[in-house]
């Protein structure tokens, strides 16, 4: 764990000394490693998929609305 910690303190002072738009492109390469690959494409709903015999009520809306917990309003 020492080394870790020497190796990301020498890697620290290396990125003072980049112009900030090299630690832009560090930045862009460090989170592009930290994404899954390949990115996932959202699909939007196809329509009537979802249909039965009956129309949508307040309660099923009230169902799929988003909840957040505290936490992921944090941005935790």
């Amino acid at each position: 764990m020492l080394a870790d910690a020497q190796v990301f303190e020498n890697i620290l002072t290396q990125v003072n000394q980049l112009s900030p738009e090299y630690r832009l492109k560090l930045i862009q390469r460090v989170t592009a490693s930290l994404l899954p690959f390949p990115p996932q494409q959202s699909k939007p709903l196809q329509y009537g998929k979802y249909k039965g015999n009956r129309m949508s009520t307040l309660e099923d809306f009230a169902i799929a609305e988003w909840h957040p917990r505290d936490d992921e309003l944090n941005g935790e």
